[in-house]
């Protein structure tokens, strides 16, 4: 974030004022450098992206794919082919909710000690999967299915009804099974490297409108923001949920108790989200100098990107030039997975945020990160205490925001 933050607005923004590529002022979205170097840091979210997703998807090919083959190619020979595919039911039982370190040590001791004496019960183990709750814990599946046919009819509705006929119908469908499928992506990513790449998801799902919608759709541009938008939003609740279920199965939780705790906290969360937001629109203006909302611009700038519409002076040129970059790099940090050297090759997307932030955002959590880099690295200590200290900062913050909020919506002076 500090390298994108040093070339966007110390090399390029300057550099594109200079030229007259963006002659307006320097914060202005649409005139100004701070739109163009948008486009640039646009092009290098895509690049990372796209090379990201793909070799996510390639990967379980690249690793697996032989072994697969070998396997199926065995089995065609041996006539069993078609039986040995089947979906098979993982063992049931019942399970309690972690309890003191000493029992934990103790179960884990004696369950180490078997597996040692006998290295065949050993590897019967790692082949069978974890025990998961007991089935009166466990969410029907015809619950989940019925859930979701309702919760896609309601999204095609209210698309429909705020909207009305500039989304077609196939886009509205095409935007849900893009989100279905590029929600079980993000989920393994989170699950892998507890990162959720919904912003490279709905710049992939953004890229693949451009090519389904064509550019003489006088509503390309909506139809574009609003087919990333489900899908970030699918792939964003996707992975919280698969934190929450997790976390619960750790601590015994039951998932039929978390899954309806999930969903009257979504309903009640829709509405108190949505009445906080026009407690704030009606006091501050968003977007305005103190809530500028930058990545509501980077959604709209993506759209007109990708479609081929609203590109300054001179941007796609820049854009093209960095993406090609951010690309190899991209390529290069895959490759180097395990090295030493991979934690230097600077990722896409923090550069990208880096750029179209202002600076002030990126100063913040680079002084951040090197108080934490000095108490870990350098004193030798544990991260709790930073933890701590960095959660109080936050609900900090939060607390006295609102408390802003609901001040000046009382029209209390200033001080």
């Amino acid at each position: 974030m500090l390298l994108g933050a040093i070339v966007g607005w110390g090399l390029l923004s300057p550099l594109a004022k200079s030229r007259g590529w963006a002659s307006g002022p320097v914060d202005d979205w649409t005139s100004g450098s701070k739109g163009w170097i948008v486009w640039v840091s646009l092009a290098i979210m895509l690049a990372d992206s796209v090379m990201s997703l793909g070799w996510l998807v390639l990967r379980p090919l690249v690793i697996h794919g032989p072994r697969w083959y070998n396997e199926a190619r065995e089995r065609l020979r041996n006539g069993n082919f078609w039986s040995s595919i089947r979906f098979q039911q993982p063992g049931r039982g019942s399970y309690t909710a972690l309890g003191s370190s000493e029992h934990f040590d103790s179960h884990r001791l004696r369950s180490r000690s078997r597996s040692v004496s006998n290295p065949k019960r050993r590897l019967e183990q790692d082949d069978f999967p974890e025990v998961d709750a007991p089935p009166a814990h466990l969410v029907s599946n015809w619950v989940v299915l019925v859930l979701l046919i309702l919760s896609i009819a309601f999204c095609v509705f209210a698309i429909r009804v705020v909207f009305g006929p500039l989304v077609p119908f196939y886009a509205i469908f095409l935007s849900i099974v893009l989100a279905l499928l590029l929600s079980v992506m993000g989920v393994r990513a989170q699950g892998e490297t507890d990162l959720n790449p919904v912003s490279g998801i709905s710049k992939l799902t953004q890229l693949v409108f451009a090519l389904v919608v064509p550019n003489s759709n006088p509503n390309a541009v909506t139809i574009n923001l609003l087919a990333g938008a489900i899908s970030e939003s699918g792939a964003l609740q996707a992975g919280d949920m698969m934190q929450d279920l997790k976390t619960g199965h750790l601590l015994g939780a039951s998932p039929k108790a978390q899954f309806y705790g999930q969903m009257i906290g979504s309903a009640v969360g829709a509405v108190v989200s949505a009445g906080v937001y026009n407690l704030y629109t009606s006091v501050y203006e968003i977007p305005g100098g103190m809530f500028q909302v930058p990545t509501g611009y980077v959604w709209i700038f993506t759209a007109r990107l990708v479609t081929g519409k609203g590109l300054p002076y001179m941007a796609w040129q820049w854009a093209l030039g960095a993406g090609c970059i951010f690309a190899v790099l991209t390529m290069v940090r895959i490759k180097g997975q395990g090295r030493w050297w991979q934690a230097w090759i600077p990722g896409g997307i923090a550069v990208a945020v880096g750029m179209y932030n202002t600076p002030s955002f990126t100063l913040a959590r680079t002084i951040g990160g090197l108080v934490n880099w000095y108490w870990r690295c350098y004193k030798k200590r544990e991260d709790t205490p930073v933890i701590v200290m960095a959660s109080g900062l936050i609900l900090g913050e939060g607390l006295l925001s609102i408390l802003n909020l609901l001040l000046a919506s009382m029209s209390v002076p200033h001080l």
